[in-house]
This record gives structure tokens, sequence and C-alpha cells, in this order.
């Protein structure tokens, strides 16, 4: 076993999966009903083949018995092996902590109601697991009943259950659920001993014989143990009440989700499928579930009635995996530390939660492609000119029309904040190639703006070039640039750079007169004139006021020294990823390919991208040698947007706010990056 299963057996803490030990009862305890997921990756190799199924000739999905769920129907009536087109084996687990260990050995390809706590213990173990979707939630399924010989009451459980032993599953949610329940009637729980239950029908029999004053289990062992005269300290409402919510997920390893996205996806889409006819009217599929389960129709219905299929779009709310489950994983883990079960928990668990396969799915409101493309006609796409980038070959090849299915309007633009503002009134869909810090700067203002994707990296294609009749230099810039006119950008990269510029080389900036500039043309002239010391712009003008004569102060190197980055985004707006998701994949997934053939082979293109960019070949190649076009899994990197991405529109911001552009800087821009639409490309 691995060093979480090490580390808990030697604490003496056995893991269980949803609150069950015995293989005939499913493990809910610990969480065993829902879990959540996340939207599916479609991937696939870089040449862009879908290996799975040619790969795959069987899945290996582990469940509970004695645990009816929506899904069973499909496992009853092998609708997963006609959609993913392999045979699905379902093998049944007595706990999630099983499951897991199935997952790590390669026995287990996917976890279907796996408990979120054993989830959650294994990957602060360092298991590669990754939680895909919510199974299903249940609140009083999972309880501890008293023993009616004792009066336990939640007005006297810190008396009355003190020095008592009490029969539970131990790792997993009825665990935790137990220990937040004592901790809240204020039982001293170092008084207390735990017995490690050995499944339902066990905790029946301990709590009967009188041995133990208080048995957890769920399904129908908390029936029994109502029917035999048990009492519940606390219902499941009350527990919800002080913050326990109970659920159990479906989860596979990351390097099967990597190896196989199509196969998660799928398999969530069955399962999507099924939630919701379930959901619309459960009446004819009771007898199926019933069967599959392994359980009699009366049972099946009692449980049933305490069990919910969340459906997609709820799954991905803020409720579920838009930000509970990682925040409930992480509760559950700091508990156990502060328990003392676990040495340390993790500083968080987003990175264990993948809903881009979920995001995948066709949801009740028409899914991710379904209703996409019959709801638009066009895509407005905002660019710039003279400014070659790798995928003006699928530009003016028209790949994303024909990919899409529909018009792309691509709409030169002059800057990125004009960009912002066209996005926000809807005029334009994507930004491509957005300038960093107008998008932070909107963002920042309150702008419905989401970025996707890194579009092109650059570091002397935008630099501040002085008037040579100036002789403005880094060592004099302090004397030369007081009292100056600078023409330039404003909110933007080049914003940043100039000011980042100005500080470390000593000049005043209070003393020198920002004007805003109207475009690289626009930035030429005011240089040629002389009524300007400096003028900063991007692409061809920097190279054009060059050979006109002007010097930079400082080169692109020597800026990045002193920390300045320098990149496009791919952007859009909230609203529009919400509501055309599959638009947004498809795009990002032409942009890889044209980024892909560029970085390949980039010769037989020059002259189609100099031709979208209204430039002549030698300046086009003169600039497309300080560009670089990050592909797929470079951009989700943390030197991209696993982070640094985030941090840098934090650190201009601030940068902003300290020189008086800015009131304020937002706390964190993390919410303002989005790689799931990325995450989804081949």
């Amino acid at each position: 076993m691995k060093r979480l299963l090490a580390l808990l057996l030697a604490m003496g803490l056995i893991v269980a999966a949803c609150g069950n030990d015995d293989a005939d009862e499913p493990a809910a305890s610990e969480g065993g009903g829902a879990a959540e997921t996340e939207a599916p990756v479609t991937g696939g190799d870089d040449d862009g083949t879908a290996p799975d199924e040619t790969m795959l000739d069987e899945l290996n999905v582990a469940y509970f018995l004695e645990w009816p769920t929506a899904n069973q129907v499909a496992q009853a009536q092998q609708t997963y092996d006609d959609a993913l087109g392999l045979t699905v084996n379902w093998i049944p687990f007595a706990s999630g902590g099983d499951m897991a260990q199935a997952m790590e050995s390669g026995d287990i390809d996917i976890s279907y109601s796996q408990g979120l706590t054993p989830f959650a213990n294994f990957v602060t173990g360092g298991s590669d697991l990754l939680l895909v979707g919510v199974a299903v939630s249940y609140a009083d399924a999972d309880n501890c009943v008293a023993n009616p010989d004792l009066g336990i009451t939640a007005d006297n459980a810190a008396e009355t259950m003190a020095g008592q032993s009490i029969y539970t599953p131990l790792g997993n949610v009825t665990h935790f659920k137990l220990l937040k329940m004592l901790e809240h009637l204020e039982v001293d729980t170092s008084t207390v001993e735990l017995i490690q239950s050995e499944g339902g029908p066990a905790a029946v029999a301990a709590l009967a014989s009188g041995d133990v004053a208080m048995a957890c289990a769920f399904g129908g062992a908390v029936n029994q143990m109502l029917a035999n005269g048990g009492n519940l300290v606390m219902t499941g409402a009350e527990q919800e009440a002080i913050g326990i919510r109970v659920f159990d997920i479906i989860s596979t390893t990351g390097d099967f989700a990597e190896a196989y996205p199509s196969v998660v996806t799928g398999f969530l889409q069955v399962t999507e499928d099924a939630n919701r006819a379930y959901n619309d009217d459960r009446a004819p599929f009771i007898d199926t579930i019933a069967e599959a389960a392994g359980m009699d129709r009366a049972a099946t219905i009692a449980l049933l009635d305490a069990f919910s299929f969340p459906e997609k779009d709820v799954q991905l709310s803020e409720a579920w995996l838009g930000g509970t489950v990682q925040q409930v994983m992480k509760e559950q883990m700091d508990f156990f530390v502060a328990q003392g079960d676990i040495p340390s928990a993790l500083p968080s668990y987003d990175s264990y939660v993948n809903t881009s396969f979920l995001q995948a799915v066709e949801g009740r409101a028409g899914g991710m492609a379904a209703g996409d493309e019959m709801m638009l006609d066009e895509l407005n796409v905002a660019y710039f000119l003279e400014w070659p980038t790798a995928n003006q070959v699928a530009q003016a090849q028209q790949t994303y029309d024909n990919a899409l299915g529909f018009t792309v309007n691509w709409i030169p633009f002059a800057s990125g904040g004009d960009m912002a503002q066209a996005m926000e009134s809807g005029d334009i869909d994507i930004s491509y190639s957005q300038g960093l810090t107008p998008f932070a700067n909107f963002v920042t203002g309150g702008s419905d703006l989401l970025l996707v994707g890194v579009a092109v990296s650059y570091a002397d294609a935008d630099n501040c070039v002085a008037n040579p009749e100036y002789g403005v230099t880094a060592d004099n810039a302090a004397q030369t640039l007081e009292g100056q006119s600078i023409y330039t950008p404003l909110g933007n990269v080049t914003h940043f750079k100039l000011l980042k510029m100005l500080e470390h080389l000593g000049v005043d900036i209070s003393s020198v007169e920002l004007i805003q500039s109207e475009g690289g043309p626009a930035a030429v002239a005011a240089l040629d004139s002389g009524e300007v010391a400096m003028a900063c712009a991007f692409g061809g003008a920097v190279n054009q006021m060059i050979a006109n004569g002007g010097n930079l102060v400082m080169t692109g190197a020597e800026q990045e020294a002193i920390g300045i980055r320098v990149f496009d985004i791919i952007s859009t707006t909230g609203d529009f990823a919400d509501t055309y998701p599959s638009v947004l994949t498809n795009f990002l997934q032409v942009t890889e390919d044209a980024n892909r053939a560029y970085n390949d082979d980039r010769a037989p293109l020059i002259d189609t991208i100099a031709d979208a960019a209204g430039m002549e070949r030698a300046a086009t190649i003169a600039l497309l040698d300080a560009f670089s076009f990050p592909e797929k899994d470079v951009q989700l990197s943390e030197a991209w947007l696993g982070g640094t991405v985030q941090q840098v529109m934090k650190e201009q911001m601030d940068f902003f706010a300290a020189q008086g552009e800015i009131p304020s800087a937002l706390p964190s821009y993390d919410s303002y990056v989005n790689t799931s639409f990325l995450e989804a490309v081949n």
C-alpha cells in the first residue's frame, strides 16, 4: 500500500470507503454517497488521434452492492458498454479506501460512489487520484444510533457519552460526522473508545448486544437499529446545519484521465443521462435498481428516498464542484489533523478536482455542443493588425469557420482596452492576443471577463523607443526624461512596462506627461515629430522607430531581468463561456493545431501570416523571431496558467495601485482564469 495507508495503519486508522467495510454493503459512511465531477477533457495524442478505444478493450469500475443508485439502470442494461464501445466490468468493493488502493494498483479505472473522505485521505498521502464528478448526496442515510437503554440525547450527551464505546467505521465520512457531532455536543472525545466497524450487520449486532453506547453505519443498518428501538442523537438535517455535508464522488487516477479522457467523459455522459431519467420519473426503474443493488424493493425505496443524484449543472455550481467540495475536503482533513488522526492536511485540494470532463457532457440544458451552434450563427473575434501570429494561417484559410460550423468575423482593434469594452458590450465574443494588463484592469473594475488561454509570449516586440535628438540612455534617463512627454498606450502591458522601467531608472514619474497612444503608426509619427522624448508601441511600429534612428533605453531582456514578463492572452466573457463552452473549446483546439504546425515548421506559413497581418515578409519574420506560441501543455504548466499568470496580474495591479493609477487591486485573480476549456483540447 502507498504511504497514506502505511500511515493510517501505523495509527490504527483503517481507511473505509463509504463508511462500511463489509463487502456486502455499500460504503456510505465515509461519504459513500455523493461525489462531484469536473468536466471532461477530450484529449488525444499530439497528432490528433484519439487513442482511447483502440488502446482500451475493457473498463473496470468499482461500486458498492446494497447501495442503490440511478446509474444502475445503465449498468444493468449495459448502456455504458454500448456508449463506450468496450466491456465494462462492475466490481463490488467493501470500502472507499479499498477502491483507492485498487485505483493505485491499476486494477480499477473508475470508482463510482467512492466516499469523499477516503479519497481526500489518499490524495493527502500522495495518491494520484482525481475527482471528476458527484455520484450521490445523502444525509439521514448515514448516521449514528444510540443504545435505547442509556437515554442519550443531544442535551445530555456530554455526560452520558463520557467513558463509553462507539462502534463506527474509521477514516471515512461516518467517522468525520461522528467526531464533528461529538465536538458539537461537547463530548470529551479523549474519554470515548472508538471500535472499528466490520460492516452494517455487525453494527446492528453491536448495538443490540448492549456492549456499545452508540453504533454508526449507513443505509439499511441505520433503519434496522432504529427499528430495534435505538434513537438518533442528531438527525441528518441537524448535522447539515452544523456544516456536515454527506455525499459520494466519481473518481479515477490522473494517469487514466490523461490517457483516456473520452472514456471518462463518456462514462459521465451515460451517468448524466441515467440521473436525468431517474429524476424525471424513477418509478419505472426501481425494480432494475433493486436487482442491480442486490436488495429487495422496499429496502431499495427506503434508501432512494434519502438519496439525490445531482445533474451536471448542479454539480458544476458553486455549491458543489465550483468550490464547496474542495472546501469540504479541506475541512475534513484539517479536522482529522486536529484530532491527531493524520499528521497534516494539504494547503488546498483544488488540483484534485477536474470538472473539464463533466463540462464536456451534454446536460439537461443542451450540454456542450448540442445547443451552441444552433444558437450562434457567427463569432466575432478581436485581434491586432501588424501583429503576426501562428493562428493567422487558420484565420486566413477559414479553418475556424469550418471547425465551428459558422462564420468567424476577425475584427481589428487598436488596444486591449478597446477589446475589453467590446466584449462588455457584446460586440466581441472572443479576444485573441489581448494584453494581460488591460484584461486585469477591467476585471479589477468589475468586468465579467475570463482568461482562457495564452496567445503569444514576447519581449523585445513590445518596447519604448527614445527620440534620437534627446540622447536618452539608461544612465541619464533620470535627468533627460524629467519634464518630458511620452507617447504610450495606457492601461496595458506597454504602460506597465514603461512605469516599471521609469521607476527602475530613477525617473520622477510625476514630472513626466503620458500621452495616450492612438496606435502604432501614430506612435511612429509622434516620435518623428520631435514633440515627445519617447514613444512606446509594439510590433512593426517599434522596428520602424528604431529604423528611423530611435534607440531603446532598455532592451526586452533587460526589462525581463527586473521582473517584467510580456505576453498576450485569449479571453472572453463569463456569460459567453457559460453559454457556448464548446465554441470556446473548439476555438482553442484550432488555435492549438495552428500553434503546433507553426512550432513544427513555420517556413511554409510565413507568407500567409504576413498577408493576414498586413505586413511585409521581412517585417513579419523580424517580429516572429521575437514571439513564441506556447502549446496546451506549456500553457497549463505552473509557469503559465498553473499559477504564474494569476500572480503576474496581481503584481501588475498592485503596482498600478501603488502608482496611484487605480484605487486598489483585487485580493486574487485566480477566479478570472478558467483552464477547463483548454484542458478539453486534444
